[in-house]
């Protein structure tokens, strides 16, 4: 198959660029609600630890020894530091793209995605842009197909085989060896073609899976427009 190698139109390009720089405002919103919670958490955990140790030194005669008090006040503060660090914020892995429902699909792979891009050559980055604009396109259609469908097979080898298979043979290779031609080409050149190519499967995915619902609009344009405009006086 030929490969199309048309330069990508400037108006796509600024629509990705626009579409990730809300994807990553959303991304630093969802850590802060994520750190948030581990603060809170936290906060919890000493708050628990001061009130069990002011009921304890309450119940018992005379109360507790400076030295259970010195232990409490260390544990309250060795659990502050685990809980508002740990769990680190989720990145999604290879296995969570394998795991992910139909639905759920589309939006992990791109955080996946964006998650490699420090790893990925300057050229390939507009490829990972306009993956990225494309995958937005297919998402609300995953939603609904039937994860039986010869198609739902389709994309997940698409997103969970073929994408990151082709990203993880470049992170592979050494960087001293990225930019040395190889079987007449570089490691970063295909990359960027591949992802290119990736890129316009996925548009052609999405265009497959419309294509029902673009006909049945077709054939409720020609029935009200026969019913409603052809036949006035009916």
């Amino acid at each position: 198959m030929a490969i199309d190698r048309r330069p990508v139109p400037l108006a796509l390009l600024r629509e990705a660029r626009r579409q990730r720089a809300g994807r990553l405002r959303r991304a630093r919103q969802k850590r802060w609600e994520w750190r948030m919670r581990r603060l809170r958490r936290a906060v919890g955990a000493v708050i628990a630890i001061a009130l069990v140790t002011i009921a304890v030194g309450l119940i018992m005669p005379g109360g507790l020894p400076d030295n259970l008090y010195l232990l409490a006040m260390l544990s309250a503060f060795v659990a502050f530091c685990l809980l508002a660090v740990y769990p680190a914020s989720p990145k999604p892995k290879i296995e969570d793209l394998e795991e992910a429902d139909l639905g759920e699909l589309a939006a992990t792979t791109e955080l996946w995605l964006e998650g490699r891009r420090n790893a990925l050559p300057s050229p390939a980055l507009d490829a990972v842009d306009i993956i990225g604009v494309r995958l937005e396109q297919l998402a609300p259609q995953l939603e609904t197909l039937d994860p039986a469908a010869p198609a739902s097979r389709e994309v997940r080898k698409l997103l969970t085989e073929h994408l990151p298979g082709l990203v993880n043979s470049y992170t592979r290779i050494p960087s001293s060896l990225r930019a040395q031609e190889h079987a007449g080409s570089t490691p970063a050149a295909q990359l960027t073609e591949g992802l290119h190519v990736i890129a316009k499967e996925i548009e052609a995915m999405s265009l497959d899976l419309s294509r029902n619902d673009l006909d049945a609009l077709a054939v409720r344009g020609r029935f009200l427009e026969t019913k409603y405009i052809a036949a006035p006086g009916s």
